[in-house]
């Protein structure tokens, strides 16, 4: 069925005193959870000098590093993850030759992610340190993709212990459980049971790559409130957060996998309709649940809107394209709405509806194993896909 998208409307609030004060104090709050341990050491500089034969990448740190190069397709990319040494150089270095651009970014706790985008493959002719230590240096020559492909260097290891490596935290949250089952299908299938059995299979396929640790905001049939769905991935220093679901409209044929972010206004009628289900989820908490008001959470989502929304709609693309390569999708995959498990001010985070207990068709598909499996292992590669992008903290030109 077509559907129109309405414009998103809305300007900032007016600020004035009191709520800049506000605003202070809240900043302060926040900023234990938002910052993370910096190494004495760092990149002090970073330059990019072209002659006639190579593109040459000099960064000067204070002490030897341990460095890891890889590239990446679609666009092409070269990475240069540099442990232990956080970006002190400023504005990177305006692109030259066959790099267009470099980017610089905290990667995960401890490691600092250099990415340079490209025109063209290249190969890497050297990715050294200086014999002093004092700077890495990283050259680059033209080559055919094939090569560009196979490029993967590290350094030779230091005469100190290597840093163990740090996993990004994905946390899944099955929605629903409980004395709240979600949405129930015409056959009776429960939201509840195929989010958790969903996100179990997600968990399993995302440990198994061992490149992540993995929390989940349940792992059986218990009712969790969701601004303490919020809270488990904050307080965890969760990388990432995804809420799984699978609601119902009163329209039995509309049918497909659909993807949200949060926004202050529904991008559509229904994405209004299903936040509005979601967020019913509470009225099952009782009366001892108290939760963050509406003004306060609207305050702190503000502090850090940009950075986190942009992480979110980075992950929602990802999750869009490799479901849409697997299952049947609903028009206008992406959409907006004010969910509350979305309202991280600090983590980037996703709500994944697999379908519609609405449809007899997604009910049906949804009760079976390996259409689960399918599900979690194309929410896996988004997150894989999500994961290698470097969050540009500044960039040249």
């Amino acid at each position: 069925m077509p559907l129109r998208l309405p414009a998103v409307r809305g300007a900032p609030p007016r600020r004035g005193p009191r709520r800049r004060a506000f605003l202070v104090a809240a900043a302060a709050l926040l900023a234990p959870a938002l910052t993370r341990p910096l190494a004495a050491r760092a990149i002090g500089s970073a330059s990019l000098a072209q002659d006639e034969s190579a593109v040459r990448l000099t960064l000067a740190v204070a002490e030897p590093v341990v460095f890891r190069l890889f590239t990446l397709d679609n666009p092409l990319r070269l990475v240069i993850d540099i442990e232990g040494a956080p970006w002190r150089a400023g504005a990177p270095p305006a692109g030259v030759g066959p790099v267009t651009r470099i980017r610089a970014a905290l990667n995960r706790p401890g490691v600092t992610r250099v990415v340079l985008d490209l025109s063209e493959p290249v190969t890497v002719r050297r990715a050294a340190l200086e014999p002093d230590g004092s700077a890495l240096v990283v050259e680059l020559a033209p080559a055919p993709r094939a090569v560009f492909l196979r490029e993967e260097r590290a350094s030779d290891p230091l005469p100190r212990p290597p840093t163990p490596p740090e996993r990004p935290l994905i946390v899944l949250d099955p929605g629903h459980g409980g004395r709240d089952p979600g949405a129930i299908g015409a056959s009776g299938t429960q939201e509840k049971r195929v989010a958790l059995a969903a996100a179990l299979e997600l968990r399993r396929i995302l440990e198994a790559s061992g490149r992540y640790r993995v929390a989940m905001t349940r792992t059986r049939d218990v009712f969790v409130p969701l601004a303490e769905r919020v809270r488990f991935a904050q307080t965890r220093n969760a990388a990432l957060f995804l809420s799984i679901h699978a609601d119902a409209l009163d329209d039995a044929s509309v049918r497909g996998a659909s993807v949200y972010t949060l926004a202050e206004h529904a991008s559509d009628a229904i994405a209004e309709r299903i936040a509005r289900n979601e967020n019913r989820a509470d009225r099952f908490a009782g009366p001892s649940f108290t939760g963050v008001t509406p003004e306060v959470a609207r305050i702190l989502i503000s502090l850090v809107r940009r950075e986190t929304l942009n992480g979110s709609a980075r992950m929602a693309r990802h999750a869009v394209a490799s479901l849409r390569r697997e299952v049947t999708m609903l028009p206008n995959s992406h959409r907006f709405a004010g969910f509350v498990v979305l309202k991280a001010p600090d983590v980037p985070s996703v709500l994944i509806e697999m379908g519609f207990m609405s449809s007899r068709a997604d009910e049906a598909l949804l009760r079976r194993a390996d259409h689960r499996r399918k599900l979690a292992a194309a929410m896996a590669e988004a997150v894989q896909r999500y994961a290698e992008e470097a969050v540009p903290v500044r960039a040249a030109g």
